[in-house]
């Protein structure tokens, strides 16, 4: 055996290999103990003590080996500790992804029926609706510089009410919603309007989102979205035949919402949304007609003859804050001058002005509910016109329809 420090040989690994050669392997056995310590320890000893030291440097040697194992040990058990966490980790983001995927295609599954279900009773609005304003023929009407603000709130379409106050159903929306088109007609000729800004103001239909209204409803939550949007359909062709352009613009009321609870409810995720869909669809071919973008909110901003006017349902709104909170708001973040604030939401009119911002709350189509018939409030079906000219509102009209 080699007795020279080898090439690369650490001065611990040398002694190792000369004390381990000479007590444990026995390589060395036949060298003397004396010949060994100055190789081993650096000088010279007699074979008894050096035999003695040696026994002892085993001992030390062995107890190193030991710790050098357990902390050799001990590093690749962190080190699975950390790929276990990693593993882990990773486990986590695929539950996540995969939790993910499972809402894209659950809501994937939920609009693929819906749109089956529009469908279907799509194919029967002919028998379910019908006309309701014969064929109307376009009226080369005499136009000025001004223009109409409609706005459709509250129809509840779907809702059943008989009290002491009001009788309301489905076939009494559709002649009342002819009433409203009708005098609209009569006043936009009038003022010899040169566009028409339709708002859809939300709750267009009735909903289900609580066990009173379900019970308060003659058709399903799907054919009520169908058919109420096939009425405004009809309803804008007919106002588009006396106004050369007319914009419609859409928002969403809280009874479409697809949650119940109002607390565990996402405002946007909301079943109303499907009206602009289908109208878009349905009055494509009308090239009087301009479908509005949706504004990625709740409100609807209209232009009219210059004066800038913000509407929204009002579920979330006051008539009394919004004219100083809503202005500030968007004059800060959109840079609009808001003149003129529509809610719905309520049921009854109301109106107010603060800092020459005149906010209104629009009458409702169905009137009043039997929640209103219990606390005995009253207000007479109607919507709301209006309309602007270059010096701002000229006129407001509340269109009874009852």
């Amino acid at each position: 055996m080699n007795l020279e420090q080898l090439h690369g040989e650490s001065d611990l690994d040398y002694q190792r290999r000369l004390i381990y050669g000479k007590l444990v392997d026995k390589t060395l056995a036949d060298i003397d103990f004396s010949e060994l310590a100055s190789l081993v320890y650096g000088q010279d000893y007699s074979s008894d003590v050096a035999r003695r030291m040696m026994y002892g440097s085993r001992k030390t040697l062995e107890l190193v080996d030991k710790e050098m194992e357990q902390l050799s040990v001990a590093a690749q058990t962190s080190e699975s500790d950390v790929k276990i966490r990693e593993l882990k980790a990773e486990r986590q983001k695929m539950f996540d992804q995969r939790r993910e995927l499972n809402k894209i295609e659950r809501d994937i599954a939920r609009q693929e029926y819906i749109d089956s279900k529009l469908i279907e009773a799509a194919e029967s609005l002919n028998e379910t609706i019908g006309p309701l304003f014969g064929e109307v023929m376009y009226a080369d009407n005499e136009i000025e510089n001004s223009e109409a603000v409609l706005v459709f709130s509250d129809w509840h379409y779907g809702m059943v009410v008989e009290n002491v106050f009001n009788k309301y159903d489905t076939d009494i929306c559709k002649d009342r919603v002819q009433a409203v088109v009708n005098n609209a007609i009569n006043r936009i000729k009038v003022h010899k309007c040169n566009a028409l800004h339709l708002i859809l103001l939300g709750d267009a239909f009735h909903g289900a989102i609580h066990t009173s209204v379900r019970v308060a409803s003659e058709e399903l939550v799907v054919d009520q979205i169908m058919q109420v949007s096939e009425i405004i359909a009809q309803a804008i062709n007919a106002l588009s035949m006396f106004v050369p352009n007319v914009y419609v613009y859409t928002t969403y009321g809280n009874h479409g919402r697809v949650v119940s609870n109002k607390k565990d409810s996402i405002h946007k995720d909301n079943l109303e949304r499907i009206v602009g869909w289908w109208l878009r669809q349905r009055l494509k071919d009308n090239e009087r007609v301009t479908m509005m973008p949706d504004s990625g909110t709740e409100f609807v901003f209209v232009n009219a003859c210059g004066h800038d006017i913000c509407a929204v349902h009002g579920d979330l709104d006051s008539v009394r804050t919004s004219p100083r909170l809503l202005t500030t708001l968007f004059f800060k973040e959109y840079q609009k001058n808001i003149e003129c604030i529509i809610l719905g939401d309520k049921h009854h009119r109301e109106s107010f002005e603060e800092l020459g911002v005149v906010s209104m709350i629009c009458g409702a189509l169905c009137g009043s509910d039997d929640y209103a018939n219990e606390k005995r409030l009253f207000s007479k079906p109607n919507q709301l016109l209006l309309i602007f000219d270059e010096n701002g509102l000229d006129a407001e009209y509340r269109i009874r329809c009852d």
